[in-house]
């Protein structure tokens, strides 16, 4: 399944950039590109949709609304998540590896307060994954760089984010052909 072994150094890389730039689509797209190439992708991508959160599964595809409303729901900014999702998808990062791409979409306030999917965090420690991609708010990027500084942190601009999926897809480590 996955390529990744105890010799290989996992590389985590930032993704961030103002709302609205790119950031998410990059992720998706990357994950396109190896899929394509046959690297075990998973984790968590979000999406907006008319103003509405979806949680999609990168491993199955399977979809989650994120954005809730009720007694229930966890507020974080101008949103009201379903705590129910946010569980879904903390298991879901929970078992995410072993695999070649890891995505984690997003690290943000509330998971650097320990909430929503910080298991995540444990997940990017524990390194079983060749490469992951994080998207982090620009505002957060010094305080994981903190918990995670040998990561590196890619700005998402309208000029560099159409190059981005193949240089993002060239960090994996090369396709190993099987032992006859």
């Amino acid at each position: 399944m996955a390529t990744s072994d105890s010799s290989a150094h996992p590389l985590v890389v930032l993704i961030t950039g103002p709302r609205g730039v790119g950031k998410t689509t990059l992720c998706l797209r990357t994950v396109t590109r190896a899929k394509d190439a046959s690297y075990a992708c998973a984790g968590l991508l979000t999406l907006s949709e008319d103003d509405r959160r979806t949680v999609v599964d990168v491993r199955t595809g399977d979809r989650r609304s994120l954005t809730a409303s009720g007694p229930t729901s966890v507020p974080v900014g101008r949103y009201l998540f379903d705590p129910d999702t946010l569980a879904w998808g903390a298991g879901i990062l929970a078992h995410s590896t072993p695999c070649d791409l890891l995505v984690l979409d997003e690290l943000g306030p509330l998971e650097m307060a320990g909430g929503g999917w910080a298991v995540g965090m444990d997940v990017l420690r524990e390194g079983r994954f060749s490469l992951a991609l994080v998207v982090v708010r620009p505002e957060l990027v010094a305080e994981v760089l903190e918990r995670f500084p040998d990561a590196w942190a890619v700005e998402v601009t309208p000029e560099n984010r159409d190059n981005l999926p193949a240089w993002l897809t060239g960090l994996l480590p090369p396709r190993r052909c099987p032992s006859p």
